[in-house]
Parts: C-alpha cells; sequence; structure tokens
C-alpha cells in the first residue's frame, strides 16, 4: 500500500488464516441473476470479454464465477490471508486458464504490472451485506424475527459500525461519483452511469420474492454467516470473554430467533432470508 493511504477498514486486511478459512465457508456467492445482469449489461454497453479484475476479492467467490466468461481474470485484496484461501480454492477462466489471486491494496492497482490503463475490460467491486438479513414475510412471527436481526445490527453491533458499513447498508446511496469529485474525475462517462435498486427495506420489488431469490438456511447456518461480519468481529475482538459463550451477540441472536419460531433446535430449523441490492455501472469514455 501506498504510505499515503492508510485503511479505512483493516478488519478483514488482520485476518488469520482460520478466520479466512471460516469466512469462505460463512459466506455463499452471489446469485446468478445478478451476475446475468451485470453481465449483460456490460454486454450490451459494448464491453469486451477478455479481461476482468475483481478489486476486493477476499475469498474470490465472486472472482471465480464471474471469470468463467473471460478469458483472463485476476482478484485483487489487500488481506494476504483471504488471498491465500482465494489461491486455493482457485478458479478457471473461459479458457480454462488459472485465475490470478494477488495480494493488493485498491490503492496500488494503478502502479501494478499488467494492471495499467486500458488493461481491463471489467471492473467489478462486490460487497455481501452479511451483516443485514431481511426476512421473508412469509416467515411465520416475521415482524417478531426481523425485530431480533435488527436489534442485533443496529443496537448490539452499533458501536462498531464504521462509515463504511453505513455506506453500504444505505445501498452506496452517498457514494462518491467521478463527476462529483473536486478535482472531478473526467475519465469517466456520466451518461453511461446506471443505478438499479432491488428489495430496499425489504420491500420486494416484485411483490413476490427477493432480487434472485431468498435462501433457506437453519439457524446454525445463518450463526456462521453472520461470525463473518466485520461489525461482529470487531465486537468479538472487543468482547473476547464472551466468545463461546451463550453471551456472544451472534449465540444470544440465534437463542432469541429460536424462541420466536418456536423452534427446538438451531441445525434443523430453517429461516428464509434476503437482501437488498443495488448494481451500480458505469463506464470510462472510450
Amino acid at each position: 500500500m501506498s504510505e499515503t493511504a492508510k485503511p479505512t477498514d483493516p478488519t478483514f486486511r488482520t485476518y488469520t488464516t482460520s478466520q479466512a478459512a471460516a469466512y469462505a465457508a460463512g459466506r455463499g456467492g452471489y446469485t446468478r441473476t445478478l451476475y446475468d445482469e451485470i453481465l449483460d449489461r456490460h454486454e450490451a454497453s459494448g464491453g469486451a470479454f477478455t479481461s476482468l479484475l475483481d478489486v476486493g476479492c477476499g475469498t474470490g467467490s465472486a472472482t471465480r464465477d464471474l471469470a468463467t466468461r473471460f478469458t483472463v481474470a485476476r482478484g485483487v485484496d489487500p488481506g494476504e490471508s483471504m488471498i491465500a484461501i482465494a489461491s486455493q480454492l482457485g478458479g478457471t477462466t473461459a479458457t480454462g486458464a488459472l485465475v490470478e489471486f494477488s495480494v493488493i491494496a485498491a490503492e496500488d492497482i494503478a502502479s501494478t504490472d499488467g494492471l495499467g490503463p486500458e488493461s481491463v475490460d471489467l471492473v467489478t467491486a462486490a460487497m455481501a451485506l452479511k451483516s443485514l438479513f431481511l426476512t421473508d414475510p412469509s416467515t411465520p412471527n416475521a415482524t417478531r424475527v426481523q425485530q431480533i436481526l435488527s436489534h442485533l445490527e443496529d443496537v448490539i453491533l452499533a458501536p462498531y459500525v464504521l462509515p463504511q458499513n453505513l455506506l453500504s447498508r444505505n445501498l452506496y446511496r452517498a457514494l462518491p461519483l467521478p463527476w462529483d469529485t473536486t478535482p472531478s474525475i473526467d475519465e469517466f462517462d456520466k451518461n453511461s452511469y446506471v443505478r438499479v435498486e432491488w428489495d430496499a427495506d425489504g420491500i420486494l420489488s416484485n411483490g413476490i420474492d427477493f432480487f434472485g431469490g431468498s435462501d433457506i438456511d437453519s439457524l446454525a447456518d445463518l450463526a456462521n454467516s453472520l461470525g463473518t461480519a466485520s461489525m461482529v468481529t470487531r465486537w468479538r475482538e472487543a468482547n473476547p470473554e464472551l466468545v463461546g459463550t451463550d453471551k456472544d451477540c451472534v449465540t444470544q441472536t440465534m437463542k432469541e430467533l429460536k424462541e420466536a419460531l418456536d423452534a427446538n433446535d438451531l441445525e434443523t430449523t430453517t429461516l428464509k432470508t434476503g437482501a437488498a441490492s443495488v448494481l451500480i455501472l458505469v463506464k470510462k469514455h472510450l
């Protein structure tokens, strides 16, 4: 990383290998529906499918999924352990070439060999809101279930929220855009800007299901997924004596969910959830 740039969220950068492995296991990929939306819009705007760069790739889930449409694909992330796991999991491109994973911070991409101007056809940066689950309206006792999940995020984890967490939770509505900065970044085409939201605040855009479908997970799997959230990681770092006890923030939440669902255990009790989605696209001037 450059000397002047400082990480705004060091949480995932400092993950151990075991934490990164748990992250990979606890976080599912994005939906095929979302990938198709991205790739269809990319193709319709004249985008080529030679080179893909996934920035902040974590353990490489999105990189691997998108790589199957490109000749060359590379995932970069500042977290050494995240990249180590991504490399172990691997991935192949449309031609069968291996996906390349590298420890590189976003701030340093421009000075990295092979990633200079005009070298990439599609740059992606994906963020899964794993700390924010929205209850499917068809869930029994849905209002109480959502209250429990919201209490975890809005109250228990509130002291561990960073500005970028708020930015993502609000679906990047306050994201600075290239033409709004000082000075403006004129390489990007304002007329190409596209922003699409689905299911904001849990209100289903199509009135039927979440974009790309809902997830049906056991409470045990839900607990594992919540455990990969950066805010939960910071809570546990601040409260090490509570980790592994019934007072752990996720454990307590699962107990309350089990009661709300009148369930017997975490392994066999399932919960149908989804998430709001937002897609932001912008192209450089040709």
